[in-house]
Formats: structure tokens, sequence, C-alpha cells
């Protein structure tokens, strides 16, 4: 590496001068409850192809798609990683590199950064890069690693191993390896996958008993020709002497056999891998809209939030590309819920694409939402009027075929998918994007909001009772749940606008069923003391009737913000929804250990209603609840969760959540800009839930673009040349120390 290349990596690592101390100091939570506090271990990097895990100390888990099932018919995607590390021999003895100072992700990008521990006893810097490349077309991960003698004699004899775990016939366990002449390529085949390793100037490669060799301080070599069970593809560095302040660059990048991993590398070394996907993750922050007035925190997150939509994006072509799964496949593995949810629902993609067309990427808004509607559905047309319809009344395989998953109480029916699909398609429509609308708009009119019309209830002006975001099934679990007609109400105004663009007739149709279902919502869905009920069925009862999801009908003007239902509904929250931990809220009263978690999504969701009341202590209470979501992912690594333990506040399921984490935050924070520049009585020229100018409580309004004017944010900017002053090239972590127990093969 060039000191030219070192001192453009010294400023990117500088940038990382996002010091957690002091990003708390700037943005400081105003909750009362338990403190913000880091319980994730685990990171994922992802590039819309495949998609890595790294569990605490190493990479543990590695996807060849970012969705669970293709197809009905087609097997789940596997999990082909066992773990791959790098270890060292030197000084007389030798060990594996799994001790870990720190761990982050670079900010606002998928690259994951590792300062391992020297274990030999050696005055050596060691600093870990592992990312699945966004420019590489398919599935791959590259691992880096830098070595920097930062003592005051010279290092001689050593060498540096990689170790590849990957299990490649998932059934037998056995592989065919052939390592080239030179020692910088191994090819993989097995059952179900075919890898090619291809090392950047490694020395010598093996196949076997790597693992105690290395233990041993033995130096590996001898080739690599041999299939079996238990085989490990390894690579060996010997190391030229490193005089002090000397530094060396190596690395792997492993692939799928059908990738053109040469391509990608064009004949670049480890350390230029490094310099190029900083340089390309930060031209694509630039490219993105964001608020001003957020704190450095905050902005932080927002574009640690862009890139996790970003790798969570699936790029293969054809039929699968573009949908955004609910999340990448990994968990907090905290608790008992340690699920994932790789898999594509609709309405999590359409919180997802709502975010990301507030924040610029109307292409990729519209990839989700070409996805979603492919018309691959009709499975449950007896469950929806007999009515043609174009979205999926549920989740959606990797193909785009709909899909429901069913138990004793029978299929998930849900109909707000409709009215989210066509508020988010609204959403697009306000960023100025006429020629989407014009693509997408007819098929939505016919497929979702005719189909919606058709499912108003001619008794009570509701939706008819369906599954809803919660999925309670059917067979008599269906009920007429307030979120679902809140969602056509929302998506039904967006239709008479995008009807009204296109000159279509139906425009008067679809705003007079809007009016329809909102007035039954206030005559059916709202108690005598004027809290807005899950259900009508569950306000019937006259118990047990809160459901955090229905604060949308204030988010989107179904009810008044700043009315007496809101203030009503908000205590009736307060008191039967605020979890133990006592920051955020359970998603209802219903009372399964999933309902009583605190959910990250309607806490953001509830954030942007308290703000819309215009009350002070409302807002207060709004930035109190941001700020705890935002406090909380600046300590664990940038990422928001499905879930919070209601206890203790730990991470619980997926981590990143994507429609539910990273959109709902994304999202909010552009509405939260909106709210602030709009008028005081909350009136708006435009469409409810569309893009408005961007400011900040007690600035001017507009929006910058990160890099751009302002580059990144002035907020960002200021930050890092208070916080990047004072860093040391050894970040201080709040984390405590990683010394995990080894896993071996």
């Amino acid at each position: 590496m060039t000191a030219q290349q070192r001192r453009r990596l010294l400023l990117l690592e500088t940038r990382r001068g996002l010091i957690l101390a002091g990003l708390l100091a700037a943005c400081p939570s105003a909750l009362a409850g338990t403190p913000p506090h880091y319980s994730l271990p685990d990171l994922v990097t992802a590039n819309g192809y495949g998609a890595m895990v790294f569990a605490g100390d190493r990479l543990s888990d590695g996807y060849p798609h970012l969705y669970q099932q293709l197809s009905a018919t087609s097997a789940a995607t596997p999990d082909l990683l066992y773990d791959s590390y790098f270890g060292m021999v030197a000084n007389g003895g030798g060990a594996w590199l799994t001790d870990v100072g720190s761990v982050d992700y670079e900010p606002g990008t998928g690259m994951i950064r590792v300062e391992r521990l020297e274990p030999t006893g050696l005055e050596l810097e060691m600093v870990e890069y592992d990312f699945a490349p966004m420019g590489l077309v398919g599935m791959g991960v590259a691992q880096v690693l830098m070595v920097r003698n930062v003592g005051s004699s010279t290092v001689s004899g050593a060498q540096i191993v990689s170790l590849h775990n990957w299990k490649v016939s998932t059934t037998t366990g056995g592989s065919e390896l052939l390592g080239s002449p030179d020692a910088t390529t191994i090819t993989e085949s097995g059952d179900d996958a075919s890898l090619v390793y291809l090392a950047d100037g490694s020395t010598d490669v093996s196949c076997a008993g790597v693992y105690d060799a290395v233990l041993a301080g033995q130096l590996i070599g001898g080739g690599c020709a041999a299939s079996g069970a238990d085989l490990a593809p390894s690579f060996g560095w010997r190391l030229p002497d490193l005089t002090p302040g000397a530094e060396v660059w190596l690395g792997v990048l492993s692939v799928d056999a059908q990738v053109d991993a040469a391509a990608w590398i064009a004949g670049r070394g480890a350390g230029q891998w490094v310099l190029d996907e900083l340089a390309g993750w930060t031209a694509w922050q630039a490219d993105n809209t964001v608020p001003e007035g957020m704190s450095a925190g905050e902005t932080g997150v927002y574009a640690q939030q862009l890139a996790f939509l970003r790798m969570g994006q699936v790029q293969e072509p054809g039929d699968t590309f573009g949908q955004i799964p609910a999340s990448l496949p990994v968990s907090a593995s905290t608790g008992e819920l340690g699920h994932i949810w790789n898999i594509t629902w609709v309405r999590d993609g359409t919180y997802a694409a709502a975010a990301l067309a507030s924040a610029g990427r109307t292409d990729e808004a519209a990839a989700v939402l070409r996805f979603l509607s492919q018309g691959k559905t009709g499975e449950f047309r007896s469950y929806v009027g007999d009515a043609d319809y174009l979205v999926s009344v549920c989740r959606v395989y990797g193909d785009g075929t709909e899909w429901s998953d069913s138990d004793a109480d029978g299929p998930n029916v849900e109909f707000d998918d409709f009215g989210l699909y066509l508020w988010a398609l609204g959403v697009l429509q306000g960023t100025g994007r006429q020629d989407l609308v014009d693509e997408l708009g007819p098929p939505a009119l016919d497929g979702v909001a005719d189909v919606l019309i058709g499912l108003i209830d001619p008794n009570t002006g509701l939706l008819q009772p369906d599954s809803s975001i919660w999925e309670r099934h059917w067979n008599g679990k269906q009920q007429q749940f307030a979120y679902s007609s809140i969602q056509a109400v929302a998506g039904l105004n967006a239709a008479a606008s995008i009807a009204d663009a296109l000159g279509d007739r139906r425009a008067g149709t679809y705003r007079e069923g809007a009016a329809r279902i909102k007035q039954a919502i206030g005559e059916h869905l709202v108690s005598a003391s004027g809290v807005i009920a899950a259900s009508k069925e569950q306000l019937d009862e006259g118990d047990n009737y809160l459901d955090l999801a229905a604060v949308e009908a204030f988010n989107h003007d179904v009810l008044s913000p700043s009315g007496f239902e809101f203030e009503a509904s908000y205590a009736a929250w307060q008191a039967g929804l605020r979890v133990v931990s006592g920051n955020g809220y359970a998603r209802n009263d219903d009372g399964s250990t999933y309902d009583l978690h605190e959910w990250a999504v309607t806490d953001l969701r509830l954030a942007e209603a308290l703000r819309r009341s215009g009350d002070d202590r409302n807002i207060e209470d709004a930035a109190a609840i941001e700020a705890w979501i935002t406090d909380q992912a600046v300590l664990n690594h940038n990422t928001i969760p499905e879930l919070f333990d209601p206890d203790d506040g730990n991470y619980a399921g997926p981590a990143p959540m994507l429609g539910f984490g990273a959109g709902a935050y994304v999202w909010g924070m552009n509405q939260r800009a909106r709210i602030e520049t709009e008028p005081p009585d909350g009136d708006s020229d435009a469409p409810d839930g569309q893009p408005q100018p961007c400011g900040c409580a007690g600035g001017a309004g507009g929006s910058a673009r990160f890099g751009g004017a302002p580059s990144w944010s002035s907020s960002f900017w200021a930050a890092l040349l208070v916080f990047g002053a004072v860093a040391q090239r050894r970040l201080p972590t709040s984390r405590p120390h990683l010394s995990l127990q080894r896993r071996e093969r």
C-alpha cells in the first residue's frame, strides 16, 4: 500500500470518530427507564446476492441468497458456512485470531471492521475487514487483514494463515479441493455448492490438519489436492521482515464458482479492495437525501439504516429482483426469540419502499413495489370476495409467488397489504416520479384499489374481517381490525391522487370509499372514553382491546392527532402497554410473549403521532422514544432490531430488521422534519404521507444530501470535526472485551 493510500485509509478510519461517548453526549436519552446498553454480538454483511454473519468473533454463517425460499417446491436457502478466520504462526508459537478488541461497521457501510488482539506476544496491530462486495455480481465475501508493526523491533519469520470452513455438501459433509500451483487459488466442489477462493499474494496452501498445525506453531504448506469430509482449505502468507512502522495487507475473496471474481479483483491488492469498497459506499451515500437537524447520533444511525436497506435488496436478475425481506438472516440470539425473518412480506416491503422514496432512492423503491406486484396471486381469491387481486395477502416467495403460512386456524389473509401498497405508491408519486406512477398505477388501481372498494363491509363501513398486521389467521380468528381499515383509508386516498394524475374517473369512487371507512372507524372502533381499539370485535367485548398498531389512525389523519381520541388513546397505551424497562411499548395486550415484547416499529410510529399532536409534552415524549431507539442503535452497531426485551431492553429477534426497523427509522426521521415545517394547524397541500421539504426544529427548511451541499449533513460533519479531532488510532469502545470460546470444527 502506498503512502497516499495509507493516508486515505487513515482518513476513512478517522471517520469512525463518531465515538460512542461523544455521540451519546450530543444526543442524551431523556428516558428514565433502563439505560441504553450493548447487547448485540452479531453483525451481518450482504450485497443483494448473499449474506454473511459475523457472530461475536468470526464469520460463522453464509447464505447464497437473501430470501429464505425461492418457491413453494424449492428447498430452503442453506447456511453454507461453518466459520472462517485468520491465524498466525510467529515467535515460536501459533494461535488463531479469534480474540476481539472491538468490532463494528464502518459507518454507513456493510463493511465489518474488527480490531484483533495479537496472540503471540509481538507488538503488532491487526485490523480485519469482512464484507460482501457491493460490486460483486454474485455471492461472495472478502476477508482482509492489515498487520502493522507498532513495536520497536523488527518482526521476522511470521506467517498469517486463513481457514475457510464452508459446507458445500450439507448432507455428506464431503468436498473436493484443488489448489493452484501458485498457491493463490483453491476450488472446492460439493453436492450443494462449488466455491472459489482467491488470495492476494499468498505463498502456501493446505487442505487438512491446518487448525492443529497453527496451534502447534507450525508453518503450513504442502499444497492442496484432496477429497473427503472435514477438509478445510487454507492459505498461508510468509510475511516479509516487518520493521517498526511497516505494514502488510493480505486477503481472500471467497465466491460462488459461477461468479466472475477476476473481474471484481481486476489486478487490485487486498488493501485496495478496502479503499475502493469504502469509496463506493461513500459515493452511494452521497446520493441519499437526509433531513437536516438530526444529531450526530441520528445521522449515523440514519445512514446505517439506508446501508442495511441497500444490502438487503435482492439484486439477482429476473423475478427475484428488487425485493427486500423483512430482515437479513441474522438474529440478536438473546432470550427465547432467536428467529429470523428473511422472508418478504408485503407489509414490511411497503415500509421499506416508502423509506427509500423519502430518502431519494426512488428507483429502489419502485423495484420493491414492482416485485410485490408481479401478480403471482389468486390462491386466496375466495377470501377476497372472488376478486382478481394483484399483491399477496401475506408474504411472498423469493420468485414473487404468493405465500401465506397456515396453521390449525387456517391461513393468514391480510387486507392491510392492499392499503399499504397503494400508500407506498402514493409516497413514490409524491417524489415527482410520474413515470413510475404511469407504469405502476394502472394495474394498482385495477388489482388493488378496486379490490379494497369491494372489501368494504356494507353493514359497518369498515373493511371486512381479516388477519391484519399481527397475523391472527382465519377460521373464526379474523376480525375487523383497525389497522387494516386505517391503511385502507390511506391507500384509497393515495389511489385517488394516482387516478387524478392518470386521468382515471375512478378517483371519486376511491375518495368516497376512503371517507366511508374513515367515518366507520370513528363510529365502530373508538370506545366511549375515546380510545381507538384493536378491532370492532374486541371493543364489543369491552376489554383488552389495546393495540399500538392503531396509532396509524393519527399518522394518516383518520383521527385527529390533536384531538380527544389521541390523548385518550395515548393515556391508555401508557397505562396498558408500557413495558417494564420503561422506554417503549408492547404492540398490544393480547398476552403472548411475542406481543408483550417492545416493538421498535410501533415505538417509532407512536413517536410520529406524538409529534403530530403539537402538544409540547407529547413532543418531549416523542423525542425520548427517538433518543432511546437511536442511543440503543449507537451502542449496538447502529442496528435497529425487531424487538427489545420488555424487562431489560436487550435486543431480541432479527437485527437488523429492514422494513420494520431500518425503514421505520428512515421514514420517521423524514416525517419528523416534515412535521416541523408544516403550518401550525397541520394542514398541507400534499396528500397525506407524501414527502415534504425537510427541515429541523428552530431552523430553516430544506434537505441535504450525503456528500452533497452540505456534505453528508452539517451536523454530521460538525460532529466529525469535534470527535474526529480527538480520535485515537485505536478507537475506544464502550462494549465489553470479547474473548469468546473458540469453536472447532
